[in-house]
């Protein structure tokens, strides 16, 4: 405001000093028609004071005037402004395909696991009724060869399964020095 007001005071001077050297000339002229020789060096003089003072005003202007930098700086602030608001919407964009992707994907794992488990619950579904007849034809095979006399019931003569153990018991301390002794004399036993 105040730049403005400086401004139109500078325009008004210069103005001012258009007006005066004017006037001037026009008393230079009737100093000049009149032979009047006070007349036309006064009137030089006020010409020269207002071109000087026209030229103050136009050097003034010139220097202080920055309505054109002003205006650059509103533009380049505007700019930078907008580029800022762009740049928070694509932010916001962007975090919201982020959220977006994250409910996507989490709908497909929720899907992926409801798949696997109706695939997990044929698949035992499957099992079972293979297994269930599995178990009918291996009972029916089983009687059809012990009616064909082709399987023999155990008997009393059949040896009953040797159960091995899987770790042989080891022996405790006194048992172990008696294999000791036992083994330093085999030669007196025999």
């Amino acid at each position: 405001m105040e730049q403005e007001v400086s401004t139109t005071r500078a325009r008004a001077a210069a103005a001012a000093a258009g007006a005066v050297m004017t006037f001037s000339a026009g008393i230079v002229t009737y100093g000049i028609i009149d032979s009047n020789l006070p007349a036309a060096t006064g009137g030089g003089l006020i010409a020269l004071a207002a071109a000087g003072m026209m030229g103050l005003s136009k050097a003034r202007t010139w220097a202080v005037d920055t309505s054109t930098e002003r205006r650059a700086l509103a533009e380049a602030k505007q700019r930078a402004e907008d580029e800022h608001t762009k740049y928070i919407a694509l932010g916001a964009a962007q975090a919201e395909e982020h959220r977006r992707r994250l409910r996507d994907l989490e709908g497909d794992r929720a899907a992926g696991r409801a798949e696997v488990a109706a695939l997990k619950r044929a698949l035992d579904d499957r099992y079972e009724a293979g297994r269930e007849q599995l178990i009918v034809e291996s009972m029916e095979t089983g009687v059809r060869l012990y009616l064909a006399g082709l399987l023999k019931a155990p008997t009393a003569t059949t040896a009953p399964a040797q159960v091995l153990p899987l770790f042989p018991p080891q022996p405790t301390r006194a048992g172990a020095a008696e294999q000791v002794q036992e083994e330093r004399q085999p030669a007196r036993r025999r």
